[in-house]
């Protein structure tokens, strides 16, 4: 059995400002081991959504939607879909935060009557919106837009004035937005989460366009992940797709042996878009005890013949292959997490 493990914020990069501070007296004792074990290589930077795509053989890096709506329920045809996903924008200072739908305990309820008043008034303009997940919606076009946007997850968590719909028809998709917001500000249904005290949904956000292409053949036997992309992709792809067990002995107990395996292990993500270091050092925590762990013990007593580890982040790609013949390099002394932070 050969695994490999996807995951994103792994590593938190070091901005200008930043200091060590996040990693002071963080002890992961068998992810070190399996740093100092491993073969490492350094890549461009990649996010999730990229990394899937192109592993994939899509040729447009932005095309979520198509593979994201499938993973939802929908059929695969030859519209061009575009996210439309439910946010919050919270005004700070002189700029717009967002807020992405997964932090605002979006009802099916909810997105039903928020998507069933913006098609009553958009349809002059053929518009059409399918809350597919309560916190992803859909619009369905019958050509691309013309539009270049901003993916929700590079957006999370920050201010996005410079970063809406820009293209040839940029101005149009803004306006229909500036619509949307108007509309959704006097909705009931945002009505009824203020006198509750919750976060209005405010906008959308567009983004990931693009029309679902024929996938080429895959060595891959399965994908265990809770990531729609992934198993959208998956489903198209015609490869087996498993829900994301709590823990790697679950995975290894049913996983077919001589095969391999791709994990999505995003925990992590959400926790590094609104710069929450105590949710990702508690995240770092529980990836270490069920996932890790565990894995290095597979791998050294050959239960698995190989592991590889992407580490993406929004810097970098570092990947790390570990074999079980590996585990007699002791003179490879373990190191602190941070010091591959610092070395890229």
């Amino acid at each position: 059995m050969n695994l490999s493990l996807i995951i994103p914020n792994l590593l938190l990069p070091l901005g200008p400002n930043a200091l060590l501070d996040r990693y002071q007296g963080l002890r992961l004792p068998a992810l070190e081991r399996l740093f100092a074990r491993g073969l490492l290589q350094h890549g461009a930077s990649c996010t999730l959504e990229a990394f899937l795509l192109t592993q994939f053989g899509v040729a447009e890096q932005q095309s979520v939607a198509p593979y994201t709506w499938r993973a939802d329920g929908g059929s695969q045809d030859a519209s061009y879909w575009l996210r439309a996903d439910p946010v919050y924008l919270q005004a700070q200072r002189s700029q717009l935060a967002l807020v992405d739908g997964a932090m605002l305990d979006i009802t099916a309820h909810e997105a039903d009557a928020l998507c069933s008043s913006l098609n009553q008034h958009f349809v002059s303009d053929n518009l059409r919106f399918f809350p597919a997940h309560p916190t992803r919606w859909y619009v369905a076009l019958d050509r691309s837009p013309e539009l270049q946007t901003e993916p929700l997850t590079q957006v999370a968590g920050q201010a996005v004035n410079d970063r809406l719909p820009r293209g040839a028809k940029g101005q149009r998709w803004n306006q229909i937005l500036n619509e949307a917001q108007m509309l959704l500000h006097t909705h009931p249904v945002n009505e009824a989460r203020e006198q509750r005290g919750q976060a209005l949904i405010n906008s959308l956000w567009l983004w990931g366009g693009g029309t679902a292409q024929t996938l080429p053949p895959c060595s891959l036997h399965s994908i265990w992940a809770d990531d729609a992309l992934a198993r959208g992709l998956a489903q198209s792809a015609q490869i087996a797709w498993h829900a994301l067990p709590q823990q790697a002995e679950t995975l290894l107990a049913s996983a077919a042996p001589k095969a391999n395996h791709w994990v999505i292990l995003d925990g992590l993500r959400r926790a590094a878009w609104y710069s929450d270091d105590d949710a990702w050092r508690s995240g770092l925590a529980q990836l270490e005890t069920h996932w890790i762990a565990p894995l290095l013990q597979a791998l050294n007593s050959g239960r698995i013949s190989g592991l590889t580890l992407y580490a993406l982040n929004e810097k970098n790609l570092l990947t790390l292959h570990a074999k079980r013949a590996q585990r007699w390099y002791f003179w490879r002394r373990p190191r602190a997490l941070a010091h591959y932070v610092s070395a890229n």
